[in-house]
């Protein structure tokens, strides 16, 4: 009796590539796949690849995932990804709607490149949530354009120019020092701009004049040009975001700008360098009516109620609260499943939104529940307008 292939069903290229893909699992060991210029092949050895010219002879049948932030995939994108940041709260039911765990269907995911540790990371977690057929393409998104300018984006223009991809180098020349930094931002000219979100704010450089301006704003800003004439300099968390942004200053004309070497994460340590910009003393403001609905709440139980006086008591800076998991579960005497069950249901009854980065939860409670600061001013009332529309009331 002869065996039907479980490919024979499936259109031939998708078949074909099926099969080059499993004879690619089959071939190099780790160390020889790190030498082919893909270094991070040797720590993630349990997530399968997929090559340009595969995910190139299976376009338009391989379902692609760009799990970055939504201003990297505006800048740049493959034409037909979904975009899907992996550091959303709901990447894993999100991830259900675009495909099911079990599906001859291919899915890639992918970031920005050889070293972008963020494409392996979502494929962990696929493999984790029970997914078969996936892959990393870890070739990226610049691999991309090179191979397949016609099937990419970039600044908005498909096909994609290859001439408009900021070489290394040009990028390079933007970055200064700490010290050169310090001493630009002296001009009277200069703008220093705190591009971070909120919750990243610990510490600044110990530079007059910051203006905070998280990316979206930022960006409306930019594309106005009120700065042309300005000395801008940008600092960012790691040094990560600036790469992008640059895009849309080359794009909007503007000349004179540069970028913090490594972002605040490089000084951080340097006490000499950072300094606080937390007020530790200013108390947390709860609405008794929100207190009130909380406690009559018959969708939360006891232990999601603790768990939200925790998180209350380490709000950060304006809703925000920035928790270590570890850490958490140790200080409620609760395994870290259980911790995350109640944060997931705070989010759902739009009590809270979430975000897990590696090991860190990031949570936005609803102003009127908790605020650090002073209820009523336009960053009040902008953040109760942001966190509506986010929970989609």
């Amino acid at each position: 009796m002869i065996r039907r292939s479980r490919l024979s069903g499936l259109p031939r290229a998708l078949g074909a590539l099926l099969v080059a893909l499993a004879f690619a699992l089959a071939a190099p060991g780790p160390s020889a796949r790190a030498s082919e210029g893909f270094p991070l092949r040797h720590y993630y050895p349990e997530v399968p690849f997929i090559s340009t010219a595969d995910l190139l002879a299976g376009y338009g049948e391989i379902i692609v995932l760009d799990i970055r932030s939504r201003l990297e995939y505006d800048v740049a994108r493959i034409n037909n990804a979904v975009l899907l940041p992996l550091n959303e709260p709901d990447f894993g039911d999100r991830l259900v709607r675009v495909r099911p765990r079990e599906s001859a269907t291919p899915m890639a995911f992918y970031c920005n490149g050889h070293t972008c540790a963020k494409s392996y990371q979502a494929v962990q977690v696929a493999l984790s949530l029970g997914f078969t057929n996936v892959f990393v393409y870890d070739g990226g998104i610049f691999d991309w354009i090179d191979a397949a300018p016609d099937k990419a984006t970039l600044m908005g223009e498909t096909p994609a120019r290859a001439g408009r991809v900021i070489p290394p180098r040009d990028y390079l020349i933007r970055v200064l020092s700490y010290d050169a930094f310090a001493e630009a931002a002296k001009a009277t000219d200069a703008v220093v701009i705190d591009i971070r979100d909120p919750f990243q704010r610990d510490v600044v450089p110990d530079i007059d004049g910051i203006r905070p301006i998280a990316l979206d704003p930022l960006l409306s800003l930019v594309v106005s040009r009120i700065w042309t004439e300005k000395r801008l300099l940008f600092f960012d968390a790691v040094g990560s975001q600036v790469r992008w942004l640059q895009y849309f200053l080359e794009a909007y004309g503007y000349f004179d700008y540069a970028f913090l070497e490594g972002g605040v994460a490089a000084i951080a340590g340097d006490p000499g360098r950072v300094r606080p910009v937390i007020e530790t003393n200013r108390s947390i403001v709860s609405s008794q009516e929100m207190l009130l609905k909380l406690t009559g709440d018959p969708n939360l139980d006891n232990s999601d109620r603790k768990v939200l006086s925790f998180l209350l008591a380490n709000v950060k800076f304006n809703n925000y609260i920035v928790v270590d998991l570890a850490d958490a579960g140790k200080i409620l005497c609760i395994p870290q499943d259980l911790f995350m069950t109640s944060v997931r249901k705070l989010t759902r009854h739009r009590y809270a939104t979430h975000t897990v980065m590696q090991e860190t939860l990031i949570v936005q409670v609803d102003p009127r529940l908790g605020w650090k600061g002073k209820v009523g001013d336009k960053t009040w009332e902008d953040k109760m307008a942001e966190f509506d529309k986010t929970v989609g009331r």
